[in-house]
């Protein structure tokens, strides 16, 4: 039963089918492989029951049967696993330089992708033009699969309103007037779904990453935006208008730099990878960085964010002492976060995670001479493997979060 505003709402046969077939479903995501017996063990639901749905969802072709498990004694129970193939996302990610889009499976793996550098900052009339081109190149590269669609999932730096699908007008992003997406969406009337960048990363985290089994987590997306999604209870909490999450806009500075959201001395004008280029580019134009000079030279200035890592793979200074700040700085988010939510993990991810090696004893460093009971509790800090691919996968997530949930009416 669930309660609502002081009602008690019951559930009918078909709500208790289709929250059985999530919960199994849920769990064979999740752990991968799994028999029959232990769908029962950790569900309590009857071995008939699990039966039951277990071949509903293998009618469904949602569900196979990948082999046995390597058992001593008795007989071998059958493993079950999700068909990844049985359904596809196309999914969407914006960024400040561009956006792409994918056509991934329930993985999600990436099977197709298309990349534009048309910003919607930028060049918004060419860039919604080039998404429509995008989008139908990603449809015909799916044309017999086009029933098996379930949605578009988009993410893009906040705030948005995922109800109506718009990116909203805020300085921080998209600073002239709102866009709204659904337009150049909807040709194929499939369902929209939004999220911001670090929520959608998180989700993508909770179904593919090391947080599969994490009830309380906090995934801190440092790349050229920094947020985080938070996890309370095995739930991410967005707050009452959708927008919590923006630790890359509290202030660890009142007297620093003023931030394009009005506010100063913000992280995110810190530790984000622009800030890192800006401090990239000063340094090989004053020669402090042989490495970076050399690059600057050959490609007549562009530095990028691997290119620091590269500098410091190869002992260049200039380029670990970027790295150790950031990570420095990453550091003081952490803290940040940790103090306020008391969360079990703390994925760090975004395209800062390629720089994991020289990121994590810094960050490590803060945390344990900063945490307010340092002494007495120490959360798991992991990196995200995921690059900064983890916004076109979450982007994915958003629409396979909702499609296990059963909220999409296919199973």
């Amino acid at each position: 039963m669930h309660k609502i505003s002081g009602v008690r709402i019951g559930d009918n046969l078909t709500d208790v089918k289709v929250k059985n077939r999530s919960l199994v479903l849920s769990l064979v995501k999740k752990r991968g492989l799994i028999s029959r017996i232990e769908l029962a063990r950790i569900t309590g639901l009857t071995q008939p029951t699990i039966t039951n749905i277990v071949n509903e969802l293998m009618a469904s072709n949602l569900l196979q049967e990948v082999g046995t498990s390597d058992t001593k004694a008795g007989r071998k129970p059958i493993l079950l696993a999700v068909n990844d193939r049985a359904f596809y996302t196309i999914a969407i990610s914006f960024t400040r330089h561009g956006f792409s889009v994918a056509l991934t499976d329930l993985g999600p793996n990436i099977l197709y992708r298309r990349d534009s550098s048309y910003s919607v900052l930028e060049n918004t009339e060419i860039a919604l033009l080039e998404l429509q081109k995008e989008f139908i190149h990603v449809l015909e590269f799916a044309t017999s699969s086009l029933r098996l669609i379930l949605g578009i999932g988009v993410c893009a730096p906040g705030p948005l309103d995922s109800d109506s699908c718009t990116i909203l007008a805020h300085p921080t992003f998209l600073a002239n007037k709102s866009l709204d997406l659904r337009p150049y969406l909807q040709e194929y009337d499939l369902p929209i779904f939004m999220m911001n960048q670090a929520d959608a990363a998180c989700l993508h985290e909770i179904w593919r990453g090391e947080a599969k089994e994490v009830r309380n987590l906090i995934y801190f997306m440092v790349g050229e935006e920094v947020g985080a999604g938070i996890v309370i209870d095995g739930i991410i909490y967005q707050g009452q208008d959708r927008k919590a999450g923006e630790v890359g806009h509290t202030s660890v500075n009142l007297f620093g730099p003023r931030c394009v959201c009005g506010n100063h001395g913000c992280l995110e004008m810190y530790c984000n990878t622009r800030a890192v280029l800006d401090r990239a580019r000063e340094g090989a134009w004053l020669g402090k960085s042989a490495y970076l000079k050399d690059v600057a030279r050959r490609r007549e200035t562009v530095i990028t964010f691997l290119d620091v890592i590269e500098g410091a793979k190869v002992g260049d200074q200039f380029c670990l002492g970027l790295l150790h700040q950031m990570g420095q700085y990453i550091g003081v988010g952490v803290v940040n976060l940790v103090n306020l939510y008391d969360p079990e993990q703390v994925v760090i991810g975004g395209e800062c995670a390629l720089a994991q090696e020289f990121l994590q004893e810094p960050v490590q460093n803060v945390v344990s001479e900063s945490l307010l009971y340092r002494e007495y509790i120490r959360p798991q800090i992991s990196f995200s493997p995921w690059g900064d691919e983890v916004a076109i996968l979450g982007a994915a997530s958003i629409v396979l979060d909702r499609f296990i949930a059963g909220q999409l009416g296919r199973f």
